[in-house]
């Protein structure tokens, strides 16, 4: 269907026009709709323009859909209007028109596809669609020879060793990584391949696609259904026309057997990258046996990790579905559990549905504001206003605004004690009162405490109106679901920043438009009102369906740090399962990200801390332990072996710099804690 919307829209705008206003009721204003279509405009470009002073190649171009009073002036609609995207022709729709008309405009739209498709032009794939020009041919075979020449210098990238070092050299340094217990550097060599591997794979990819194409987007069918968004991807058309790529089992190239060969037939710790699964191999012209076998290796892992995360995803939703049912958004707004113990006093902290903010970023302002009229009399906004009292909003926003103009320049609110101990101090230090410290406060401190206490009302309320506190948010004073333009102060940000922008662009132009800055500031308040959470919404199953839903998507265990082995243990559902379900004391992986001010002193400080924390073995301080066996016999002819340890230590100098640990901690841990067993 979307490839028919874009032959259909590309040289017959009159069709969509006449559609789009016989479906928009008839008391209603019609659509005015500003936006990008998914195919960029250099796409529709055989040749390149005319230099022109001026000239902005983007404007009126294929990519930018313009809608004027419900006509299609430029662009081409794709899956950007006719998906299921956001700001599109179907979500405009059902945000102005609502729910009735963005369906008929579905239904009458796929309708006038089917015939468009059936009746004037078929719609097929064929050969020439995927065939390669002969000279981009010659030079995808060109690079495929240069890179089987990559694997001796990813090795010794990996492994750190000199270009001179001889090829068995470095197959031997392999060997030892593949067999060694730490597996970092062998995980290294994976990663170096796969960075060398992508870099050929890219160049492939350039010299065919899209120009190396025998035929080129829009008559190429396959090119026009995967740039308007109706079926396939750009990798599907790659592996058809230029190369399979790098095969990956769990985040890493296809494991090596003992003897070093991933299959039989290549090599043992073979250097070319089609041993560790690089397939040059495309479907157009066919893979070759040990490919096959690779990409069988791939697909099976997708359907054993399927069949396996299926089980252990479902009940982990169960179980967070059935712990979070129970929270409602009640008639006050307020987030409640089954036992009416409150969780949240607004939903989200602003009361905001989510699916409902989409038009309330300041991008999406100017399509409100052209279709004011629209809004206004499709929403019933008029009968709102009337009853609505926005005055009592309004002036606590006022008071917010004049505590911050007063204190912009001081970063600290002073109290109303700190104003007058400061005003005192001086006074009080001229006393030169003698005594001691008592509960750590100084003589001149608990005299300015005494001093406090026995001030009257009347002077300590002149200190404490200078230190008046800044007016809580009007979302925790006026309910916003009363109050209109009660919204949260990032909204009224915004709101302000475009209505200077607004009343700036209006002053420039021409003609004088009817809507005026208040006007426009209650529609946007109205529209901040209608997407407050509706009471009765069920928001723990909705935050319960959104944790489930990604982690039966996620892949069991795919996602693999190269080089640290360590960060394996738990990822993907297994992570989810120990954080949600299993709630263990003691995780699998504790670590703790702490971010660091980038200066001199905060460094040298972490570097202590670091050193602080460290945990030091006993192996690593110690040279050499001498063990001297002697034989004795006890009182009753009991005859036993008797072992002297001596331990001797390295000197301090050797791990001062690393380890935060002086000889005397050493020397008090073998006498207190160190016991030696049978």
């Amino acid at each position: 269907m979307l490839l028919a919307s874009v032959e259909l829209t590309r040289g017959r705008p009159q069709v969509v026009s006449t559609l789009l206003i016989n479906i928009i009721p008839e008391d209603h204003v019609p659509l005015n709709l500003s936006g990008k279509a998914k195919i960029g405009g250099k796409a529709w470009v055989k040749e390149s323009p005319r230099p022109v002073p001026g000239f902005n190649p983007d404007s009126m171009c294929e990519s930018q859909v313009i809608i004027r009073e419900g006509e299609l002036l430029c662009g081409v609609l794709d899956k950007a209007h006719y998906g299921s995207s956001a700001y599109g022709l179907v979500h405009c729709c059902y945000e102005i028109y609502g729910g009735e008309t963005s369906g008929k405009v579905l239904t009458c739209l796929a309708r006038l596809f089917t015939a468009y498709l059936q009746l004037y032009r078929g719609f097929t794939l064929g050969v020439e669609d995927i065939l390669v020009k002969p000279k981009a041919d010659v030079r995808r075979h060109r690079i495929i020879e240069e890179s089987t020449h990559c694997g001796p210098r990813a090795v010794r990238a990996a492994l750190n060793l000199p270009e001179a070092a001889s090829c068995d050299e470095v197959r031997g340094k392999w060997q030892d990584a593949h067999l060694g217990k730490d597996q970092r550097d062998f995980n290294m060599i994976d990663l170096k391949f796969k960075e060398e591997v992508n870099h050929y794979s890219n160049e492939i990819n350039k010299a065919c696609m899209p120009f190396g194409l025998h035929r080129q987007f829009p008559e190429n069918n396959l090119q026009m259904m995967v740039q308007s968004g109706a079926k396939g991807s750009t990798v599907n058309t790659m592996q058809i026309s230029c190369l399979l790529g790098q095969i990956e089992l769990e985040g890493r190239r296809p494991p090596l057997m003992a003897s070093g060969k991933s299959l039989p037939c290549f090599e043992p710790y073979e250097f070319t990258p089609r041993a560790g699964g690089f397939v040059t191999g495309r479907f157009l012209t066919g893979i070759k046996p040990p490919e096959f076998f690779f990409h069988c290796m791939a697909g099976r892992e997708g359907l054993v990790d399927t069949a396996v995360k299926t089980s252990r995803s479902g009940y982990l939703q169960r179980c967070i579905i059935k712990h979070l049912e129970g929270l409602v958004v009640q008639y006050d707004l307020t987030v409640r559990d089954s036992d009416g113990s409150v969780v949240q006093f607004l939903y989200g902290e602003d009361g905001l549905d989510i699916p409902k903010t989409q038009f309330l970023q300041p991008k999406q302002f100017p399509f409100l504001a052209s279709n004011y009229e629209v809004l206004m009399k499709s929403k019933h906004l008029h009968e709102v206003l009337s009853r609505a009292d926005p005055q009592k909003a309004l002036r606590h926003f006022k008071a917010i605004k004049k505590w911050q103009s007063k204190h912009s320049n001081t970063l600290l609110r002073k109290g109303a004690f700190l104003n007058y101990s400061q005003k005192i101090q001086a006074a009080v230090k001229a006393l030169n009162l003698e005594g001691t410290n008592q509960n750590g406060r100084s003589p001149e401190t608990h005299q300015m405490l005494r001093m406090w206490a026995e001030l009257d009302e009347q002077s300590r309320r002149k200190y404490q109106k200078k230190a008046a506190p800044c007016p809580d948010p009007s979302l925790s004073v006026w309910r916003p679901d009363i109050y209109l333009a009660s919204v949260s102060e990032t909204f009224e940000k915004k709101v302000d920043g475009y209505s200077r922008e607004w009343a700036a662009q209006a002053e420039k132009s021409y003609e004088k438009s009817e809507l005026s800055l208040d006007r426009l500031r209650t529609l946007l308040q109205l529209k901040w009102q209608r997407s407050l959470c509706d009471p009765g919404e069920a928001v723990g199953l909705l935050a319960a369906q959104s944790i489930g839903e990604p982690s039966t998507q996620m892949t069991l265990n795919t996602f693999h740090f190269a080089g640290r082995g360590e960060m394996n243990v738990t990822l993907g559902i297994p992570r989810l399962r120990e954080i949600l379900m299993v709630a263990s004391a003691n995780i699998k992986t504790p670590m703790m990200s702490v971010p660091v001010f980038s200066t001199k002193k905060a460094l040298k400080k972490v570097k202590s801390l670091k050193k602080q924390l460290t945990r030091v073995c006993l192996g690593e301080v110690l040279e050499k332990i001498d063990v001297q066996e002697s034989f004795s016999m006890g009182e009753r002819q009991n005859k036993f072996r008797v072992y002297q340890l001596r331990f001797q230590f390295l000197p301090h100098a050797y791990y001062q710099q690393e380890k935060c640990l002086r000889p005397e901690d050493i020397l008090r841990f073998m006498e207190t804690s160190c016991r030696l067993i049978n």
